[in-house]
This record gives C-alpha cells, structure tokens and sequence, in this order.
C-alpha cells in the first residue's frame, strides 16, 4: 500500500483520490516535533506499519485477519487529516474517515472502531510518555475511553506507526519500552470491566461539573486540583454544585472548618487539615445513630467528613454539638467507649481491591457507638481511611471502608481482625 500511495502522491492526485487530504495537502508541521508535512508524514506511517522492526508489535500485527490489517491501514491513513481545522484535529479526523468507510461496506461495529482509534490516536503516547503508568486510575480512565482489548492492541500498533512515520530516530528504545509497559498494564486493567465502567461514569461526572459556569470561575488551579480528587464515590455522591461548593470550602479551610444543619435530621460537615479524633467525636455522639458518613481526601491536606443522623436535634443540643466538634480537635482527649461486639465472620478484607487501597467491610448487628470503636481500631492501626460508606438499618450495619495499603497493612490483616473482635473474645 506504501508504494501505491507514494506513487499516487508524486503524481499529485492523492487528495483527488482521498477527498479527507485536500485540507492538509502539503500542510507544514511547525511544532519542533513532526519532519514531514501532514501529507508526507501519513504516508510514511503507512511504510512504518508495513515494515514493523519491533517484534513484539509485528508479533500482534501478523496475528490481526483481514478485516483488521484492512481497518488498521485505513485509520493509520485517515489519522492526521483533521489537522489545520480550529476544532481537535482528533475530532475532525474521526468525522472524516466515516464517509470513506462506509463506502468501503465497513460494518457499524467496524465504523466505531475507526472513530475511536482516531478520537484516540494520540492518548497513548502522551499517558505513556507524560503520566505515571503504574497508577490504576490511569489505566482504567485510558482504557474506558479506549474500550476494549481489540482497540488496545489496534491503538498500540497505530501510535507505533504513527511515532515511527514523525522521522528517523525518533521511535527509540526508552519510548518503545514505555509504551511497552503501558500495552501490558492496560491489558490488565482490561479485565476488571467493573472498574473500567467506573471509570467511564468518573468521566462523565468530571464532564458534567466542567460544563457549569460556577467551575469556568474558579481559579484555574483549583479547577485542577478539584478534578484530580482521588475517590470516584466523591463525585458519584455529590452533584456537581456541590462538587465545587465543597472544593471551594475546601480551599478557605486553614485548620479546620464545620457546618451544622439541623432542618430536618442532623447533618454534620467537617473539612480539617489538622488531626481530627473521630473516635472521640463519634463516642461523645454515640447517642444517636449513624445514618451515613462520608471520609473524602480532597487536596492540599484537606479532608471531608460528612455525617448524617437518624434523629433530629434542636437548637440548644446543635450548640452542644458544635463544642463537641471543636473539642475534638484535642488529641488528647478520650472517652471510654461502649461495648461492642464484632465476630471474625462478619469482617471481610479484601487486598486485592486495587493497587493501592484495601477494602475493609463489616456487617454485623447495629450498636450504640460501634462506629465510634471502629475508628478508635483503625486510628490506633494507623489506617488512613480514603472513603467510607456507612450504612445501617434499626437492626444491622453494613460498613465498608477504603483504607490505604501503606505499612506493611496487607501483610498484616490478622491486626485488623484482632483488633476489631477483641471485644468479643
């Protein structure tokens, strides 16, 4: 095919022949990085994929069928033929190739996976050279925009032909080894769907909160530092008001700050930077029951607590209430907790949750201050909590909590355990 297209553009009818290359016939690349015009460049990208030099890419190319090589070659073509447009030259690419393809009798199924290689053609050299690989919320945000492992493998030859079609020399042994280990560490991330559909919904909740004006406001660092929080349940739980109502909080809070609300049931929202002894706030609370607790990692040292009540609680105890959360600010300050009781059965660790949280779930009967004793267990563990969901019924609870895997903690659950039923041994 190289030879047919260099043939067709010597003899100056190839944008006659491809209608999508008539806006970029000659077109220069002033960007320090392209040697060719975009043209030229295209061209060369089709030599490089049909004189793959790396064996583990011609070992995945020779693998594809027909059908595949065919789809390959033509997104390879079509994929720098949006540039010279205001809008993303991704974009414009990917609307571009369809009228072709669809002459070409490709499938619906097929024509997608075009769109996609296109609208994605560049994410993979510039996570694997631009982010951290190894981090999972990475991979699953890559590959949810990616797809599937089909895609994964076609994109991994693509960017391969496309870094090799810029000049000679710049497709090396460092990149080739970075984008090496990405293809391998999104292959894994491919097989947790569950993860990877959860990333796509991350996705759309970040889109949804980019959209409103009250973000276009913010400063342009506090955007960034309020999209790059951590939990995905953060943005999953909160509208994106008050995603950014909480970020801005967030970025006034020095030490720490608090809000009550007593309209209906009491609600509680805490953001601190200093320490906050939660077990001792929740014992002095004890008397009334949990209905729900949020623990957010925000940015800049800030953490969020959320918690809400069954009861309602009247002016005079809401003030009371505000000395208590003030109080416990004290480190020092204890108060000798409730008996509870926690059989080993009832507590699940599970490790494996990700790269780098646990998760610890306890389902066992509802207790006046169990939640309290849970967090006292974990605090003395030196366990930082990243999220909690709290949930809880007249009768039983069903608590999970994501904790950091960080001092040896997976390598010593049975603590975990020990601590969490000493009660009831």
């Amino acid at each position: 095919m190289y030879s047919s297209l260099k043939l067709f553009y010597d003899a100056g009818v190839l944008h006659q022949l491809f209608g999508a290359f008539k806006k970029v016939l000659h077109l220069p690349q002033f960007d320090g990085y392209h040697h060719y015009p975009v043209d030229i460049h295209s061209i060369k990208c089709i030599e490089a994929l049909e004189n793959i030099q790396e064996p583990f890419i011609k070992k995945l190319y020779d693998a594809l069928d027909a059908d595949e090589k065919l789809l390959l070659k033509i997104v390879t073509l079509f994929h720098d033929t949006g540039k010279g447009r205001v809008q993303d030259h991704s974009e414009v690419g990917a609307k571009l190739i369809v009228p072709f393809v669809k002459k070409m009798k490709f499938t619906e199924e097929q024509i997608q996976r075009c769109i996609t290689l296109i609208k994605q053609h560049v994410s993979m050299s510039n996570i694997a050279f631009k982010e951290n690989i190894h981090n999972e919320k990475t991979l699953y945000k890559f590959m949810s925009t990616i797809e599937d492992v089909t895609n994964l493998k076609l994109l991994y030859i693509l960017t391969y032909a496309d870094i090799n079609g810029v000049g000679d020399g710049v497709f090396n042994s460092f990149n080739s080894n970075l984008l090496h280990e990405l293809y391998l560490s999104a292959l894994e991330a491919a097989e947790d769907f569950g993860r990877i559909n959860e990333a796509t919904k991350r996705i759309n909740a970040e889109k949804k909160v980019q959209k409103l004006p009250e973000f276009l406001e913010l400063p342009k660092l506090l955007q960034s530092k309020l999209l790059r929080v951590e939990s995905n349940l953060f943005f999953f739980k909160h509208t994106p008001l008050d995603n950014i109502r909480i970020a801005k909080i967030a970025k006034e809070t020095q030490n720490y700050n608090f809000s009550i609300n007593t309209d209906t049931s009491l609600s509680i929202e805490i953001y601190r930077k200093i320490p906050l002894n939660i077990g001792y706030l929740l014992a002095m609370l004890s008397h009334l029951d949990v209905a729900s607790m949020e623990i957010f990692t925000l940015f800049d040292g800030v953490k969020y607590f959320k918690i809400e009540f069954i009861e309602h609680v009247e002016a005079d105890e809401a003030e009371h209430i505000k000395t208590i959360i003030h109080n416990a600010f004290d480190m020092s300050r204890h108060i000798k907790l409730k008996d509870v009781t926690i059989h080993k059965e009832e507590i699940s660790v599970d490790c494996e949750h990700s790269l780098t949280l646990a998760e610890v779930t306890v389902n066992t009967q509802n207790q006046k201050g169990l939640l309290a004793y849970i967090m006292e267990c974990f605090e003395e563990l030196g366990i930082n909590i990243v999220t909690a969901k709290i949930h809880s019924t007249k009768h039983k609870v069903r608590d999970s909590f994501l904790i950091e895997k960080q001092n040896e903690l997976c390598n010593n659950v049975a603590k975990i355990y020990e601590l969490l039923t000493k009660k009831s041994v």
